[in-house]
């Protein structure tokens, strides 16, 4: 599986040489990296995905004129931005081309040669087959014993995602539970929200408390989040009336447990 994959480069910038239009003719050369920056998060299940934004300039040539600079964006799995990040940067000179037809002369559009990312867990799963939570899509997982219960649920506050002593005590204890039972291989993180508070709390509260269980070492392939479904509520959520502290919790559950 190739994790670092390209969109189509967006061209930005001043022209290069006044006077000169937009006649950048069948443009080829090198190109440096000038910046990489987190560009958003994706979320899919059972993989979450980190988009990077790479910024490039093209290297100017005496007497000839230069396209202006060009951002491309790479995807990689969640956890292995830093490897990508380092890889963009070992190669931060590459060869580069503007990519007929050009539609816009001015903004053409370019291609840059950059050499192909692995990421790490990628590159375990080539060589030894899918881990932890990529299992799931996986055909004759073994059934998830009785025992493998985990610590829980996490209660939060009313419109809050924010994690209390209570939210950290229940993280130090589902860690401890994971960490201690190599077979369980893929923890999911699904998130609930109430009566009138956003719909994306239940995923914000989700991510909170993954961030927490990798946080006490567990290991990124173990943990992933199942995005909440939007809720159908009876009551009128505008009614001056309690709400179940069940609708604001967080729970945990083994999807794939070893053989």
């Amino acid at each position: 599986m190739v994790s670092a994959v390209s969109a189509l480069a967006s061209c930005s910038g001043a022209q290069h040489g006044a006077g000169h239009g937009c006649n950048y003719g069948a443009w080829q050369g090198k190109c440096r990296l000038v910046s990489v920056r987190t560009a958003r998060t994706v979320e899919r299940f059972p993989t979450s995905f980190v988009v990077l934004d790479a910024r490039y300039e093209p290297e100017m040539t005496e007497g000839v004129l230069s396209p202006p600079g060009f951002n491309r964006e790479f995807t990689t799995v969640i956890g292995s931005e830093r490897d990508l990040e380092r890889h963009l940067k070992t190669n931060e000179l590459v060869d580069c081309r503007i990519d007929p037809p050009a539609g816009d002369s001015c903004s053409p559009t370019m291609v840059a040669n950059v050499p192909m990312f692995l990421s790490p867990a990628a590159a375990a799963a080539a060589s030894t087959g899918p881990v932890g939570c990529a299992k799931i899509e996986r055909s004759g997982n073994a059934p998830i014993p009785p025992t493998a219960v985990l610590p829980g649920p996490f209660q939060f506050e009313e419109q809050a995602a924010t994690p209390t002593a209570d939210v950290e005590r229940v993280a130090d204890e589902a860690a401890r539970k994971i960490l201690s039972d190599p077979k369980i291989e893929c923890v999911a993180v699904k998130g609930k929200n109430a009566p009138g508070e956003p719909f994306m709390l239940a995923n914000d509260r989700a991510q909170l408390v993954k961030r927490l269980l990798e946080q006490r070492g567990i290991d990124k392939t173990r943990v992933t989040v199942f995005e909440a479904t939007a809720p159908s509520y009876t009551a009128n959520p505008n009614e001056d009336q309690p709400v179940p502290a069940e609708q604001r919790r967080v729970y945990l559950s083994v999807v794939v447990y070893g053989q």
